[in-house]
């Protein structure tokens, strides 16, 4: 979740399709870790927030919010994944390892 974050923030300039292609990739993978048991239902919930605020970020991109608002939403974003890696610490790496 910090990786896909990382991938779609890392530039200056974000584009919302880049970030739509990486909520897919997380929609799809997190299904498939929690269907085959590799991980929890509340590591899948957790994960889920922060895909659906990479949506939020996207649409923000699209209706051309200003760089500080989005700025904010990508702290805040980082803050969330990094919590629920410390709390999951093995979840990043199992996400990643579909990839």
């Amino acid at each position: 979740m910090i990786t896909s974050i990382d991938r779609v923030t890392s530039t200056e300039t974000q584009l919302s399709s880049q970030i739509s292609d990486e909520v897919e990739f997380l929609s799809t993978t997190l299904s498939l870790l929690r269907d085959s048991e590799e991980i929890s239902n509340d590591e899948f919930l957790e994960a889920g927030s922060i895909q659906g605020g990479l949506n939020l970020l996207s649409a923000m991109i699209t209706n051309g919010a200003k760089t500080d608002e989005l700025e904010v939403q990508i702290s805040s974003l980082k803050q969330r994944a990094q919590s629920i890696c410390e709390k999951h610490p093995k979840l990043d790496e199992k996400i990643e390892s579909k990839r």
